[in-house]
């Protein structure tokens, strides 16, 4: 029987993070922040990877999968988040990590999900100003910061404020782009933790 890796659901390479972390400390790694800020980047990280679903009782299936797809996108929005920290990005500036191209292409593939727009039109009463102006970028054809469409549903969900299904919405949508953007996520994630260990290894090569 071949025995699991202990790294396993954990970031890419983080057999490399538990090995060097204590004697280098973040900087090396590539990171601008404390060890246990890096530690909890990798918690919630495993968290978000290790989700499968949330099982309910008495509700619809549409409702049920919209539901578990907020709940996971609420899991890898905080582990991103935690990512920007350690990196020493904020927020605003997150969309430096994709190059124009890649931005081009994620929204032009959120705009082929069946009932993003009306969904993010709702999303629009529910953000601060700040999101509303990226959202209303993206629904007008312009290029934004896709980071922000992401984070709006998560705002939105966690102030209990966006529900599975919403009225003005075709009842996949939510389910449809959260899961977009979950899988968006994790591969950032994975391209910027794993760059940063490459990197390291590189460096200790004669």
């Amino acid at each position: 029987m071949k025995i699991p890796s202990p790294y396993k659901d954990y970031p890419p390479r983080w057999g490399t993070y538990t090995e060097f972390i204590g004697s280098t400390g973040p900087g090396p790694l590539g990171f601008v922040c404390q060890i246990a800020d890096t530690n909890r980047f990798g918690a919630r990280y495993r968290a978000a990877k290790c989700f499968r679903r949330v099982e309910f009782e008495g509700v619809t299936q549409d409702t049920a999968d919209g539901y578990s797809a907020l709940c996971h996108i609420l899991l890898v929005y905080s582990a991103f988040e935690h990512l920007l920290k350690c990196i020493g990005i904020r927020k605003g500036d997150a969309q430096q990590l994709l190059s124009r191209d890649e931005r081009d292409r994620i929204q032009a593939r959120v705009r082929a999900l069946n009932g993003q727009r009306e969904l993010f039109i709702v999303l629009q009463s529910f953000v601060d100003k700040h999101h509303k102006a990226e959202i209303e970028k993206h629904i007008s054809g312009h290029r934004c910061n896709p980071f922000f469409l992401a984070s709006s549903i998560r705002h939105a969900f966690a102030h209990g404020l966006l529900s599975a299904t919403p009225v003005k919405a075709p009842q996949r949508s939510v389910a449809t782009v959260s899961r977009y953007f979950t899988g968006m996520l994790m591969h950032v994630m994975d391209r910027e933790f794993e760059r940063r260990m490459t990197e390291f290894e590189m460096s200790l090569e004669p």
